[in-house]
């Protein structure tokens, strides 16, 4: 009886995801992989990305927590978020960074995975945006 309740909630929370699945397009930029291998050395990352996915298909851009712009970008309109890191007891603010682009109403794309740490200054982080944004 307890495997077929917790079958059911699953299902619905799936279901409720797909749902929104379909008027919002999250992609990769093609380096994400690389930003997950330098991350290998904190438990599960790509969990905590792809938990932050969800929530911000159910959410969207402004409804989510912990999203603001990141100016100085010109016409790209860039945002930067901070996700909860899975299987961690740390909060959002020793967490990980996600920054990602704003396409259009409908589609984003994830430029840059990190954490706090890993590139040495703010300027190679933007430098990194800069170059993934071509």
């Amino acid at each position: 009886m307890l495997l077929i309740i917790i079958l059911l909630i699953i299902a619905t929370n799936t279901a409720r995801w797909l749902k929104y699945d379909t008027a919002m397009n999250i992609v990769w930029h093609e380096n994400i992989e690389k930003d997950l291998k330098k991350l290998r050395r904190f438990p599960a990352p790509l969990e905590s990305l792809e938990k932050w996915e969800r929530l911000f298909y159910l959410k969207g851009l402004h409804e989510t927590p912990a999203i603001d712009p990141f100016p100085g970008f010109g016409e790209h309109k860039i945002y930067k978020g901070r996700v909860v890191p899975m299987r961690e007891n740390f909060g959002k603010s020793k967490g990980y960074r996600v920054i990602f682009q704003m396409i259009d109403e409908e589609n984003y794309k994830i430029l840059v995975f990190s954490r706090h740490g890993i590139y040495k200054t703010e300027q190679e982080l933007i430098n990194l945006v800069r170059e993934r944004t071509k």
